[in-house]
């Protein structure tokens, strides 16, 4: 018998079956995301066929826009009947808005693109479906009106995170807000905003305490993070206030130190906190805030070399230095960044390399010492979220082993 082969749909075909099935999404007493969209230019019909064909309608495509080489991603249908222009738009810090900018946000999609915005969560980047046959006028009006530029697709600055910080955190320790603000506005980080001329994407990120809400220490190329020197600062009297009230647990706030630096006097009804046993873990902070709080003496980490996506897999960025103000840190990833690109014309770094991979090729005692020009001092991380399957170099795990001799020779009184 023989089996006659079906005809595969066409769009069209797909885009009929697909318009019916949408029907069913703006019916129910919710708001429906096709009622919406049908408010907007986006292309239903391509939609609508992805949904029918159960693939999407949409493929790479290619654009060119005037001056810029980086912050645009192109695509359009299968059959090549419907083309658009992601753009990839810098947020401000902490994507705090004024009305008076989102107003010409809203403008500006309205007259160059479908009058749709999507918020990238970890991106941290305004995606925006733009019209190709505008786009070079969109990105002169995006710089002249708006006041923000594409960016961050490529080998270029993929990403500068910053935590709300002090304008509505009560635990960040410095004003990341300003410190993303500086970062992006320094000459170099504003040259290479605009061009694709790494070996990989970079990353930085800006956290206001040792929470860490932006990942920075797995996800940041530089990382900058908020702590503080010794003990975190007790009120005694608002504590013992928690304590009667039943709001805190002393004995169980000791227990639960991760480095045991806290005691708990049941006679005197006092809280001892040693701060140089102290790892910032945050947990008595979070559990009784704000009788306790990070100590007055506050400093920003430094790490580098971070991610989650490397030739060598995901790694850990390594602690580098804790300093006042983001501004001594400028000239280290200058250089840090310099060396990297250095290293891909010599043939040591190659594509898709990051730096966290470029520091495990040069070594990290290398990278310190010539590279940066600073004397390592050779402590290792003890941030709460080292886990295994972390990426060790040969310098990083004698480092760990003597660093475990040693807490062991301390303790048992004798070598491991």
């Amino acid at each position: 018998m023989e089996v006659k082969q079906q005809r595969p749909l066409t769009v069209e075909e797909w885009a009929a079956e697909g318009m019916e099935l949408l029907k069913y999404y703006e019916k129910g007493p919710w708001p429906s995301h096709v009622s919406e969209l049908k408010k907007t230019k986006y292309p239903i019909e391509a939609y609508a066929a992805g949904l029918a064909a159960r693939k999407t309608m949409w493929a790479a495509g290619s654009a060119k826009i005037r001056y810029v080489y980086t912050g645009f991603i192109a695509r359009r249908t299968r059959d090549g009947k419907i083309s658009e222009l992601h753009f990839r738009v810098w947020q401000p810090s902490g994507y705090l808005y004024s009305t008076e900018k989102l107003k010409k946000l809203i403008e500006f999609t309205e007259k160059y693109g479908l009058g749709l915005i999507e918020l990238a969560g970890q991106q941290g980047q305004m995606i925006i479906s733009i019209r190709p046959e505008v786009a070079d006028e969109a990105v002169d009006y995006l710089r002249d009106v708006v006041g923000t530029d594409v960016g961050a697709t490529g080998d270029t600055i993929r990403e500068i995170a910053a935590c709300v910080g002090p304008a509505l955190c009560e635990y960040s320790l410095y004003d990341t807000l300003e410190a993303r603000d500086k970062f992006l506005t320094h000459p170099k980080i504003y040259e290479w905003m605009s061009n694709q001329l790494f070996p990989f994407k970079f990353k930085a990120k800006f956290s206001g305490c040792p929470f860490d809400c932006t990942r920075a220490v797995h996800r940041a190329d530089f990382g900058f993070i908020g702590v503080w020197e010794g003990a975190p600062e007790v009120d005694q009297e608002a504590f013992r206030r928690k304590v009667e009230a039943g709001e805190v647990d002393p004995e169980k706030l000791a227990a639960n130190c991760p480095s045991g630096a806290i005691t708990w006097d049941n006679e005197r009804k006092e809280l001892r906190i040693d701060g140089t046993r102290c790892k910032k873990s945050m947990h008595c902070i979070r559990t009784a805030f704000p009788a306790i709080k990070p100590g007055k003496n506050r400093k920003i980490a430094i790490v580098v070399g971070g991610h989650v996506k490397g030739r060598f897999g995901g790694k850990m960025g390594k602690p580098l230095a804790v300093v006042n103000s983001v501004d001594e840190a400028m000239d280290w990833v200058v250089k840090t960044v310099e060396s990297w690109m250095e290293h891909m014309e010599k043939g040591v770094v190659k594509h898709k390399d990051r730096i966290g991979d470029f520091i495990m090729k040069v070594g990290f005692k290398k990278y310190v010492n010539e590279i940066l020009g600073l004397k390592e001092v050779g402590k290792p991380s003890l941030h709460p979220s080292l886990r295994a399957g972390a990426v060790l170099d040969d310098e990083e795990r004698k480092m760990y082993a003597a660093w475990a001799s040693k807490i062991v020779e301390e303790v048992f009184g004798r070598r491991a």
